[in-house]
């Protein structure tokens, strides 16, 4: 295993090196619009193009290692692996073709509802019946038919939120890395989420530098796949809540609802972009890091803490009450 994580290494230097190539020959970039944007120069959108590099990679090293399946339980037969690695491809599809054609919302929303059914409803482990909270002692069972919309529902949540998310350099690319030691640490599919963090400081660097940002195809990708491992893992281990979950996400998550109902409230339609974001407000007060610092701050110390030293209900009052601190102190 550690060879193969070597060998990763190298190929992530060789996307490294032919980046700018590899945008020219997907024609996928970021063009400045001198009104949303804040970047004054064509930047490829290859973030996600090297995070599934990457776990195609990996993929076809473990196909080749067969046995390793035989030793996991998180795809309990190959129709449920097949299923996951269609809709990884098809995630990152409908973001390529958004950052190409500029899909309008609707679209994307109806395309996403197409697929998350039956993804949620064929794959083994993937539908939420029972919802657990670590402070109480009270499972809430779902029939079917609400087990489905509540699925649905939190993957259509989590996907909008983390590509909103994405909005400034090294948010959701730290966020991301943040996800992916909390699966490390909780021994869950160790080898693809060591893989990830490889891209991702691969990414970093080119976005630390404008020479690449994550664009649609990226942050789909992400947020599907952190979606889809967050319900398999909150399915197949009872030693995660609900509540857990909850204090990871809830920052992109409120954004996005806050966001929603400002701009209904003002006549506009919910996905039409502006800059009234979180990360847009701090931006007019302090420095680019100084606004990650703050931000990653609000959700990893909290979500920590709610984790291990439980009342994760007060960590969750204390992140949104920093947030609406946020957003309504810096609007002034």
């Amino acid at each position: 295993m550690l060879e193969f994580i070597i060998l990763v290494t190298i190929f992530n230097l060789l996307i490294f090196k032919n980046n700018i190539k590899i945008a020219n020959f997907l024609n996928l970039y970021d063009r400045p619009d001198n009104l949303r944007k804040i970047h004054i120069q064509n930047i490829p959108l290859t973030g996600g193009v090297i995070i599934l590099f990457n776990i195609v990679i990996l993929f076809f090293f473990l196909f080749i290692q067969g046995f390793f399946f035989n030793k996991i339980k998180i795809f309990q037969n190959d129709l449920d692996l097949l299923i996951f690695i269609s809709s990884i491809l098809v995630f990152f599809f409908i973001g390529f073709m958004d950052d190409k054609f500029e899909i309008s919302a609707n679209k994307k929303f109806l395309m996403m509802i197409f697929f998350l059914i039956p993804i949620s409803i064929y794959s083994q482990d993937l539908l939420i019946y029972e919802i657990r909270i670590s402070f109480l002692n009270i499972k809430y069972f779902l029939p079917t038919y609400l087990a489905i919309f509540w699925t649905v529902l939190c993957f259509l949540l989590f996907i909008n939120a983390l590509n909103m998310f994405d909005g400034i350099n090294y948010q959701v690319c730290v966020f991301s890395i943040f996800l992916c030691t909390f699966f490390l640490i909780n021994d869950y599919f160790i080898i693809l989420f060591i893989i990830i963090i490889i891209s991702l400081f691969n990414f970093l660097i080119l976005n630390h530098n404008n020479k690449a940002f994550l664009g649609d195809n990226g942050s789909y990708l992400l947020a599907f796949l952190f979606s889809y491992f967050f319900i398999k893992m909150y399915n197949q281990n009872h030693e995660i809540y609900s509540d857990h979950i909850f204090l990871i996400m809830i920052i992109p998550g409120i954004d996005l609802i806050r966001l929603f109902l400002v701009r209904i409230s003002k006549g506009h339609y919910p996905f039409t972009p502006d800059r009234n974001h979180l990360h847009h407000i701090l931006l007019r007060k302090y420095k680019l890091v100084n606004v990650n610092i703050i931000i990653q701050s609000l959700i990893i110390f909290p979500s920590i803490c709610g984790f291990y030293l439980g009342y994760t209900y007060l960590f969750l009052l204390v992140q949104l009450s920093v947030y609406f601190y946020l957003v309504f102190i810096n609007k002034k």
